[in-house]
């Protein structure tokens, strides 16, 4: 798994890029599961916001809505890998 110790750790920052965004009104949250108990969390797109996350995390992108019209939403994904320093350390974040 991602968290094994001593092993990297794989991570996404989560970039939105658009410079004005009616969340509210348009929509298009990046949801989150939580396999376990089956809860879903959406975070809105704000500009300029950034979310930070474990690969392995279950996500997707909700499309805009109607009210959207042909609006993009624009954003960026970095994939970051954090290398241990240390033989068996951990990588926590």
């Amino acid at each position: 798994p991602n968290r094994s110790k001593g092993k990297p750790r794989f991570v996404s920052c989560l970039l939105y890029l658009n410079d004005i965004w009616d969340a509210e009104t348009w929509g298009g949250p990046t949801r989150f599961l939580d396999p376990p108990t089956q809860e879903v969390y959406d975070v809105m797109p704000k500009p300029g916001r950034c979310v930070i996350m474990d690969q392995d995390v279950s996500h997707t992108v909700v499309a805009p809505n109607e009210e959207a019209g042909s609006r993009p939403r624009y954003s960026l994904v970095w994939k970051l890998i954090l290398h241990p320093t240390e033989e068996g350390q951990g990588m926590d974040l």
